[in-house]
């Protein structure tokens, strides 16, 4: 006859001791959990605004360079309201809203410092404001402010949001860009930059 051999586990478990390991699992799966939604999301979060900040900052960067080489401004301000090509790739990053952007011509005096001018139309640029006009030599940059939500990586929701870390965060991005066509138009004798 074989005699069956029998392993030694260790201390049978009982009932009762079964019940505090469990009890200790749980224990530390709460403390583990806490610290997850505590620390770790929050500095997910903290790290992926920066990210997206700087895509944002770039492309809009780029969008008001892109503008300052049409023809005239009423062509930059044209596509600036209406098909905003540049300002679509922001929302294909993820995480950035367009909530609104507004294009404008800022004129500055180099001859009497301080001076400035602040154009949101074409064709209403004063006569002494114009590159041969009184007020002359200026500067002429396109001033583009765009209005965007930073959303966090992790959204949590609650009755209380905090900008960055539980909810999104608005920015706003206001780069400028000189306008480089100052030349006239042979047709009309018009400045392109008052068309």
């Amino acid at each position: 006859m074989s005699e069956s051999k029998t392993m030694n586990m260790g201390p049978a478990l009982t009932k009762g001791t079964a019940r505090t390991e469990c009890g200790a699992y749980i224990t530390e799966f709460a403390s583990s959990f806490f610290m997850l939604i505590s620390i770790v999301l929050p500095l997910l979060n903290m790290s992926v605004i920066p990210l997206r900040f700087g895509m944002g900052k770039s492309i809009v960067s780029n969008e008001v360079r892109r503008l300052g080489h049409y023809e005239t401004l009423s062509e930059a301000m044209k596509k600036s309201n209406d098909d905003a090509a540049g300002l679509a790739a922001m929302q294909k990053i993820g995480g950035l809203v367009v909530k609104s952007s507004q294009l404008a011509l800022t004129i500055e005096s180099m001859k009497n410092k301080g001076h400035s001018l602040l154009i949101d139309k074409p064709g209403s640029i004063p006569k002494n404001w114009l590159p041969d006009g009184s007020e002359g030599p200026c500067m002429y940059m396109l001033d583009l402010k765009v209005d965007v939500e930073i959303s966090p990586l992790v959204a949590v929701p609650g009755p209380v949001q905090i900008p960055g870390l539980t909810g999104p965060l608005p920015i706003r991005f206001h780069e400028v860009s000189a306008f480089e066509n100052l030349g006239c138009d042979p047709e009309t004798g018009r400045f392109c930059i008052d068309q």
